[in-house]
C-alpha cells in the first residue's frame, strides 16, 4: 500500500471511529471553567482544533501531553485569545526537554470574562461584576516505546466572581503513537477531576490522527482529523489542513462540525489561519467565525531554542 493510500484509509478509519465515539448521549449541562478545553495556540485553532493527533509543539501540553515525549527542543509561546462576548484569554506555555528523563511542560493562563450585570430573583439590578480565572498546568511526557509516547498533565484553576473564589483541579492523560513515518495517532482524556460548586469540569475524550506528506522539497502538507466527546457537553468532528509551501510561510484551514443543533445562524465551525517562521520565531494567527455571536481571533508568538 502506498503512503498516500495509507493516509487516506487511516483518515477514513479515524473519521468512522470518531463518529461512533461521539454518538453517545449528550447534554447541554452547565460546566465549570468552559474555556479549559479550548487549548492555547493559534496554529491548532486554525486547523479546526484537530490537534490531538499532531501535538508536535509546546501546545502539546494543552492538547495531548503524550506529544511532549516527541519534542527535542525547548520552546516558549505566548497565546492571545480574543473570544466572543468580550472574553479575553491569555496563555503562556513552555516545554523543556530533560534528556532521558522526558520532557517537562509548564503553562499559565488568565481569563477575563468581561463585565456582567447581576440581578436578584425579582429582576432587580444588583450591580456589575467582572469574573475572571487563573490557571496552571504542569505536565510530563516521555517515550515509552520506540514509536509510542505517553504523558500526564496536572492542572488547577481559581475562578472568582463578586469576591467569591472557586478552586478547580484536574488531570489530562494522553498517548501519541507513530506507526509509520509522518503518521501519528493520538488519544487523550482531559479535565478529569472533581466537581466545582456542583458543576462538572468539561471532561473530554479525544481521538485523532494526522499524516504529513512531502509534496515537494519546499512543500509539506499536514492532514488531521479528530473526534471530541464531552459526556455533559458538546461533541464534535474536527478536520484540519496545514500547507507549508515556503520555508517560512504556512496556510491553514479547518472545520469543526458540531453533532448537536446549536441554533446559531450564520457561518460557524470554520477556521482559517496562517503562520510565519523566522530564525526560531513563529507567529501564528487564526480567525474563527461564530455566526450571529461574532468572531474570535487568536494570535501566538513562540520561540524554539535551537530551531532553524
Amino acid at each position: 500500500m502506498t503512503r498516500s493510500a495509507l493516509a487516506t484509509a487511516f483518515c477514513c478509519l479515524l473519521a468512522l471511529a470518531a463518529s461512533a465515539m461521539a454518538a453517545g448521549p449528550t447534554a447541554s449541562a452547565s460546566l465549570a471553567d468552559p474555556l479549559e478545553g479550548s487549548g492555547g495556540g493559534a496554529r491548532a485553532a486554525g486547523m479546526g482544533s484537530a490537534f490531538v493527533g499532531v501535538a508536535d509543539d509546546s501546545s502539546a501540553l494543552l492538547w495531548n501531553p503524550g506529544g511532549l515525549g516527541t519534542l527535542d527542543q525547548a520552546e516558549i509561546a505566548l497565546n492571545h485569545n480574543s473570544w466572543i462576548g468580550g472574553i479575553v484569554q491569555e496563555v503562556a506555555v513552555a516545554d523543556l526537554p530533560m534528556g532521558n528523563l522526558g520532557v517537562l511542560g509548564l503553562s499559565g493562563s488568565y481569563v477575563n470574562y468581561g463585565t456582567l450585570t447581576g440581578y436578584d430573583d425579582s429582576g432587580n439590578q444588583l450591580g456589575n461584576y467582572t469574573p475572571s480565572s487563573y490557571g496552571f498546568d504542569v505536565g510530563w511526557g516521555a517515550k515509552v516505546l520506540d514509536r509510542l509516547s505517553a504523558g500526564l498533565a496536572l492542572k488547577g484553576a481559581v475562578q472568582g466572581i463578586d469576591g467569591t473564589n472557586y478552586d478547580a483541579y484536574g488531570a489530562d492523560l494522553g498517548v501519541l503513537w507513530m506507526p509509520a513515518d509522518g503518521l501519528r495517532v493520538g488519544l487523550t482524556g482531559t479535565n478529569l477531576g472533581p466537581q466545582v460548586a456542583g458543576f462538572s469540569l468539561p471532561a473530554t475524550l479525544r481521538l485523532g490522527g494526522s499524516q504529513l506528506l512531502s509534496l515537494a522539497p519546499s512543500n509539506r502538507l499536514l492532514l488531521a482529523v479528530s473526534g471530541s466527546w464531552e459526556p455533559q457537553g458538546a461533541n464534535y468532528l474536527q478536520f484540519g489542513v496545514e500547507d507549508r509551501f515556503l520555508p517560512l510561510l504556512a496556510l491553514r484551514a479547518g472545520y469543526q462540525a458540531s453533532l448537536q443543533e446549536n441554533q446559531i445562524d450564520g457561518v460557524t465551525g470554520l477556521s482559517l489561519g496562517l503562520g510565519l517562521d523566522i530564525r526560531g520565531f513563529s507567529l501564528d494567527y487564526a480567525f474563527l467565525p461564530y455566526g450571529e455571536l461574532g468572531t474570535a481571533q487568536r494570535l501566538s508568538l513562540a520561540y524554539r531554542f535551537g530551531g532553524a
